[in-house]
């Protein structure tokens, strides 16, 4: 792998979690990549997310988005700086009563 290339690993929570393999993805993004530009990659890397959200602000909207356990909304949001290694976790923010 490049020197200017990183991996980061996304796990999904609830019901996209069973339509991922395992449950999660690893990504393959230029050094520096921001969250949302991760995110991109996510979506055009996977048909099933593409017919879900068309762009990061989608899912920021309909999810929780955890950055190494901590929610992007304290960081940063969407413009935070990814590094090698960084898990995010993506959380459905649906839920019943």
């Amino acid at each position: 792998m490049s020197g200017n290339i990183m991996k980061v690993t996304i796990h999904f929570k609830g019901p996209i979690s069973q339509r991922i393999e395992n449950g999660s993805l690893k990504i393959e993004a230029e050094r520096e990549a921001t969250l949302s530009e991760v995110l991109v990659k996510m979506i055009e890397r996977e048909s099933y997310l593409q017919s879900v959200w068309r762009e990061p602000s989608d899912i920021d909207r309909d999810s929780m988005i955890l950055c190494n356990g901590v929610d992007i909304g304290v960081l940063g949001g969407l413009h935070i700086k990814m590094r090698a290694g960084d898990v995010l976790t993506i959380l459905p923010l649906v839920h019943g009563g």
